[in-house]
């Protein structure tokens, strides 16, 4: 007896040509993504508020540059086989760089704009939209315990969220997808931080007092509060890269880690209305960083392949 059996698909066959093209084109993409927008954000130093230790910035930007274009002295870097180290760190430092290109965005837009920001035009932008300030009057309005402390904690999902869905991608050994997951993450990002640099707001939180009464026992309000006034940077509010990175994360995994994307959502939801709900961000920081997350979203794979298009093959 002839049993047919229908031939297996694999699953990276069905991916789109994006997923699907592993290797050096997607890392080199990245990579002059990075380099990009280290000489963008490096015009800063240029304008004259900036801070007596410009010319090293100025260096390490430019050094960055030229490492992530493959320039010399840096051309042999990465060629030749590499070992599960170097593959890390270069499939990895996108996301490891975070923090530190967070931390440098006060210098930069201090060196642009000299402290003055961009809030009285936010909150007019705000009061036409809106009809008042919501950051202000959310909480204000419903100081519930109950409520608090489910928005605050979906706030603070924000780190889960950059880091969760690459690790499991990474660690499930898809790390095609995983690459091209970060190239449109740090789009997101990236060009959020270039809002910060030459459009700096400061945000509600320092113009407007922290909302009060029984939501102030929350843990998880306490816990938020915390971690802003440890590690936030002044003028990082407008579009809410909390938002814009989030959306752009839920809308990358519906597609990736569909069982996920659910998860992504609710989380993403709670965190939009939590930052306004805590004064972090403004209504309109929210609403601009959830259309720019998924604007860039829809213009990440035309850049990728831009930036590294697929070597022609004769045949």
């Amino acid at each position: 007896m002839v049993v047919y059996t229908k031939p297996i698909e694999s699953t990276t066959s069905r991916l789109p040509a994006e997923v699907r093209n592993d290797g050096p084109q997607q890392r080199r993409a990245m990579n002059r993504l990075f380099g990009i927008y280290m000489l963008v954000s490096a015009t800063a130093l240029f304008f004259p508020h900036r801070s007596g230790l410009w010319p090293l910035v100025l260096l390490l930007h430019i050094a960055a540059a030229m490492l992530a274009f493959g320039l010399p002295p840096f051309d042999r870097l990465g060629r030749g086989p590499g070992n599960a180290f170097t593959e890390l760190i270069a499939d990895w430092y996108p996301l490891l760089l975070i923090p530190l290109l967070y931390g440098e965005l006060v210098p930069l837009n201090v060196a642009v704009w000299d402290g003055t920001y961009f809030d009285s035009l936010i909150q007019k932008w705000e009061a036409g939209v809106f009809g008042g300030q919501p950051s202000y009057s959310f909480a204000r309005t419903f100081p519930l315990l109950w409520l608090s402390e489910p928005l605050h904690a979906a706030y603070i999902s924000y780190y889960l969220i950059i880091y969760g869905p690459p690790l499991i991608l990474y660690l499930t050994g898809r790390k095609a997808e995983f690459r091209v997951a970060v190239f449109a993450l740090m789009l997101t990002f990236l060009v959020h931080y270039l809002f910060f640099i030459f459009f700096p707001v400061q945000g509600p939180r320092y113009i407007f007092p922290a909302p009060e009464g029984v939501i102030e026992n929350g843990w998880f309000y306490q816990l938020s509060h915390a971690l802003l006034e440890a590690g936030s940077s002044r003028g990082a509010a407008f579009p809410s890269s909390h938002v814009g990175v989030s959306v752009a994360q839920t809308l990358i995994m519906i597609r990736l880690l569909p069982r996920l994307s659910p998860v992504l959502a609710l989380l993403t939801i709670g965190l939009a209305l939590g930052a306004i709900y805590g004064g972090f961000h403004y209504a309109i920081d929210a609403l601009c960083g959830a259309v720019l997350g998924a604007l860039l979203i829809a213009i990440a794979p035309g850049l990728r392949a831009m930036l590294a298009p697929e070597p022609l093959h004769s045949t």
